[in-house]
């Protein structure tokens, strides 16, 4: 997009964030052990009012890495978690690495075949799960594979984890294990994390992220935060799932990174939260919109949220009323960002302290490289607000597909650029605005219709709270826009009435057709589900 010369959204960037960036040749496990020993005393994580410092984090995590080498695991084999955010997520995931292995970090809302599919596919030698979940692994039935089992409700207390048949106590192999590194041999360009994609249009994929990969994105993300805290000081508040890699380098890599606290949910509720935040007074907070928009509509009056400074919405489009208001209320910034597990997510952002354009996703991170190019010809697009393909290169970027060359040849091209999948244009500033993803546009006799335009459209409407449009099948133009749209608390209107204000302001031919639910399907980051949506509208045809 920049043909050689300076990139036009450079300018962008705010006082001291550099466009170029130093990446140390360390490993994750590495890093745990610099900051510990810079912040030994520091609060690494606080769960359930119990707090570990730094000193005890490094500690467990060796203790993990012991524990998983006597069990027979070896350097490059697959570990996997299955567990919302915890204590024991954070020490799993450290201590796998530390052991040499490579983490498989598991949505705890999967079960059957979804799995088991992940299970087989990454060839898993150990799973670490809640104490609930173990007869999951037993229905599996995958030879060989060791189920350490944990208890979310206690403080690592071996007490606290009975005995269950065919799984061993994460607690009391903790409590029997030695504190010091194995020093196990790592690379820092070792595979690190197998990021299991939503597969939400087909079957989940793993990409294939290094250490490398992780901790250049953790210090691209800290880069940007540069303004906002000093390292040490940084508190997180930590309920953005770390089974998702935007929880994952966010709120768990990033903080580790600076000496920073996080500050442990389960899940996301409400009150909490906003519990939370008024007594540990964390100053950084990702999420998605879904959560701002909750907190933003709540009456604060008896919460102090002044702690937060600055928060990153991904994951879906932040409506710019909810942005507006969480900012009131708490007098931080919120921006939004754009990644994908397959760039260990971030590459673009929406500075700080910078300008602000609503419906954007900033623009890219330090040394990440964008172009955006027609997905038909693949000729590069340099015409600002013309819509084609982002595409990626920088030091996040996955190696590719788990056991799949097929799909990782698909999305690469010959000289290293990353398909995003993603329909973008630039303005003249250099800021990118998502029109939409690929596989969502919809082609009706023809004509190009992007799902997030009429999306947006809807949002102007008083009574429309969410919306989402997919394409669905029609005999004659292969494909139709249909709406299904959620309405606001006590909102009044027909599907009718939509049709009519649709009509009075669109293109006839991008009229949809409309249906009002009751809520719109998503995943556990946010992400609304339109294979749901059309399968719901199958349904209803059949």
């Amino acid at each position: 997009m920049n043909n050689g010369s300076t990139p036009k959204w450079l300018k962008q960037y705010e006082p001291g964030v550099a466009a170029q960036l130093e990446y140390p040749q360390l490993t994750l496990g590495q890093i745990l052990h610099e900051t510990s020993r810079k912040y030994a005393d520091h609060t690494a994580f606080i769960f359930m009012d119990h707090k570990w410092t730094y000193r005890e984090f490094n500690a467990l995590a060796s203790k993990m890495a012991n524990v998983l080498i006597a069990l027979g695991l070896k350097p490059g084999d697959t570990a996997g978690i299955y567990l919302p955010n915890s204590p024991q997520f954070l020490i799993a995931y450290y201590g796998i690495l530390r052991a040499g292995g490579i983490t498989v970090p598991i949505n705890p809302m999967l079960t059957g075949e979804d799995l088991a599919f992940i299970i087989r596919d990454a060839q898993l030698k150990v799973i670490v799960a809640p104490v609930e979940a173990v007869p999951l692994f037993k229905q599996v039935k995958i030879p060989g594979l060791r189920i350490i089992s944990t208890s979310l409700t206690g403080q690592l207390d071996p007490a606290s984890n009975s005995t269950t048949p065919g799984a061993l106590s994460l607690e009391e192999l903790l409590a029997n294990a030695a504190d010091t590194d194995p020093q196990v041999g790592i690379d820092h360009n070792a595979i690190a994390n197998l990021q299991y994609t939503g597969g939400t249009t087909g079957r989940a994929k793993g990409a294939i992220l290094t250490h490398f990969n992780l901790v250049a994105n953790a210090i691209q993300f800290r880069e940007w935060f540069k303004n906002v805290y000093e390292d040490g000081d940084g508190r997180f508040l930590g309920v953005i799932p770390f089974f998702h890699i935007y929880g994952l380098t966010t709120t768990i890599n990033g903080p580790v990174l600076t000496g920073s606290s996080i500050i442990l949910h389960l899940r996301f509720d409400l009150n909490e939260i906003m519990q939370s935040i008024s007594k540990y007074k964390p100053n950084l907070f990702m999420g998605v919109p879904a959560m701002y928009a909750a907190i933003a509509m709540r009456d604060s009056q008896g919460y102090d949220l002044s702690s937060i400074r600055a928060c990153v919405s991904g994951s879906a489009p932040l409506p710019p009323a909810v942005q507006e208001r969480f900012q009131q209320i708490t007098g931080g910034k919120l921006v939004e960002g754009y990644g994908l597990s397959e760039c260990s997510p971030i590459v673009t952002v929406t500075p700080i302290y910078g300008t602000v354009k609503p419906g954007s996703i900033g623009v890219p991170i330090s040394d990440t490289q964008v172009k955006i190019v027609d997905p038909t010809t693949g000729e590069e697009i340099t015409t600002s607000g013309v819509i084609g393909e982002l595409l990626v290169k920088g030091p996040q970027v996955m190696q590719g597909y788990w056991n799949n060359p097929a799909e990782t040849a698909l999305v690469f091209t010959d000289d290293g650029w990353l398909h995003t999948g993603d329909l973008v244009y630039m303005d003249d500033d250099g800021y990118i605005f998502i029109a939409d993803r690929l596989k969502d546009m919809i082609i009706m006799g023809g004509e190009k219709i992007y799902p997030r335009e009429l999306e947006d459209f809807f949002y102007t409407h008083p009574a429309v709270k969410e919306v989402a449009v997919t394409g669905i099948p029609h005999p004659l133009r292969g494909e139709v826009p249909k709406a299904f749209v959620v309405l606001k608390d006590g909102a009044e209107v027909t599907e009718k009435e939509l049709k009519q204000y649709c009509l009075a302001h669109l293109s006839k031919f991008k009229v949809p057709k409309i249906q009002i639910i009751d809520a719109l399907p998503r995943n556990a980051v946010g992400k609304v589900l339109r294979r749901l949506l059309r399968e719901m509208e199958q349904q209803t045809v059949d």
